[in-house]
């Protein structure tokens, strides 16, 4: 299933699979619970996971040929915005910061490697 070894196609798997979550999770907190602060979080992680697949899909940011620093970095990034996002029972504020530093690591991470 998992080629070990093609990071675009693997990062492709995992953010179209957060991203469709994230969006049902974060359409459902805010039509249904009216829970604005989560839901927006959600859909925004979402947005920008969607957008970094298609960036990905054509061709513009190539995760092979980075180096090991910027894989680092995005993982780093991808997995502190999930982590804070799931976590339900830290205080709101803290979860917004966690969230904020996960998204940034990850937008500067594939930043860093976007081909111009």
């Amino acid at each position: 299933m998992f080629n070990l070894t093609n990071y675009n196609k693997n990062m492709m798997i995992l953010l179209l699979i957060t991203a469709t979550l994230f969006t049902m999770i974060g359409t459902a907190m805010v039509l249904l619970d009216y829970n604005y602060y989560n839901g927006l979080q959600y859909l925004a992680t979402a947005l920008a996971f969607f957008t970094t697949a298609y960036i990905i899909k054509v061709g513009k940011v190539d995760l092979d040929s980075a180096t090991d620093n910027n894989h680092t970095q995005i993982m780093a990034g991808f997995m502190i915005t999930v982590v804070a996002l799931t976590i339900t029972f830290v205080a709101l504020s803290i979860k917004g910061l966690f969230w904020a530093v996960g998204i940034t690591v990850f937008i500067i991470g594939m930043y860093n490697i976007y081909k111009k």
